[in-house]
């Protein structure tokens, strides 16, 4: 018997053991690129090295507020695509 937990949604479609497994398969490679999208967005927010890039800049904290303001919209953009891409897995896309 299958429980339906919060409120999820499950969309049944009459499905062959080679459908399920090409489904699975694609959400196998679909997780993976969300993976390392998010890793690498974690890589390139080195706060630390940021400041020490320019600790002796004339202009200090207009490129530090600039830089971090610019890790802050791509990491958004990549939260964007992550929220986006979990949707088309579960298949929720009005979400």
């Amino acid at each position: 018997m299958l429980r339906i937990l919060n409120g999820v949604n499950i969309k049944y479609k009459n499905m062959t053991k080679n459908d399920l497994i090409n489904e699975l398969h694609s959400l196998k490679i679909d997780l993976k690129y969300l993976r390392k999208d998010l890793e690498f967005r974690m890589k390139g927010n080195d706060i630390p090295a940021t400041i020490a890039k320019y600790e002796n800049d004339d202009h200090q904290y207009a490129a530090q507020s600039g830089a971090f303001q610019a890790m802050v919209d791509m990491d958004n953009l990549t939260y964007k695509r992550a929220i986006e891409s979990i949707n088309k897995m579960i298949g929720n896309e009005e979400a």
